[in-house]
């Protein structure tokens, strides 16, 4: 939940580099700050110079419990010390990948997601089509908290992104166009939608292969990435 109180928001963000800072001592970080940023994406940015850092740290976390701010804490001091290569432990990933957290955070990324139209009906194809025939040919299960939504530029060479952590799938606006034959659309969202079904990996590791095996139950894969091909576009 955004918090348009500054007073509040200060004493958030002097909980946060209380925890950092008790962090960052086992670490001889003897000048440690944090504060809550209203970023885009889910990520963390810090600066570092021998004894003093200064972490940066997406305030979709600003409603986190102690516990699961600590872990985080954790982890990546622990990776700029380059002590620990871990992932996220369970209890953030699972905090992060909670219905709960999406419904909270889903409605502020998409505020701030300028790309997006914030619908998915476009001037000649609607991408609830694309995902219901999707649904009917058994490739993806209906997920009532997905947000399908198109792109506003119409140039972009890419098909479009996702984010698995809010569940928001945008595609471009180039495909929104009668000459798009529905088989391609409907790759061009199915590929999106097995980076969600994968699910949020901070690792990133096993998600190539899972991924391959996901695309390759679509139907006409090679043709429609052969047709996007031939005009330019790519996954």
């Amino acid at each position: 939940m955004e918090n348009n109180n500054s007073g509040e928001h200060k004493t958030n963000d002097d909980r946060l580099t209380d925890i950092f800072s008790s962090v960052g001592r086992q670490y001889r970080l003897t000048d440690v700050t944090a504060q809550f940023v209203a970023f885009r994406d889910l990520k963390i940015r810090w600066q570092r110079s021998y004894k003093m850092a200064d972490f940066m740290v997406s305030d979709y976390l600003d409603d986190a419990p102690d516990g699961i701010l600590w872990d985080f804490a954790d982890t990546i001091i622990a990776k700029i010390f380059a002590e620990n290569d871990s992932d996220y432990s369970n209890s953030v990933i699972e905090w992060i990948s909670s219905d709960g957290f999406r419904a909270r955070k889903q409605p502020i990324y998409l505020r701030r997601s300028k790309n997006l139209t914030r619908s998915p009906v476009g001037r000649e194809k609607n991408l609830l089509d694309s995902y219901g025939r999707l649904v009917d040919d058994g490739l993806v299960e209906e997920d009532p908290g997905l947000c399908i939504s198109w792109m506003k530029s119409a140039t972009a060479r890419k098909i479009g992104h996702c984010s698995v952590v809010m569940d928001v799938v945008a595609l471009s606006g180039a495909l929104d166009d009668a000459h798009v034959p529905d088989f391609v659309l409907d790759y061009c969202l199915y590929h999106e939608l097995c980076h969600v079904k994968i699910g949020f990996d901070p690792s990133g590791r096993g998600h190539d292969q899972k991924f391959a095996g996901l695309e390759d139950m679509y139907p006409r894969r090679s043709e429609a990435v052969e047709w996007l091909r031939r005009v330019d576009m790519f996954v």
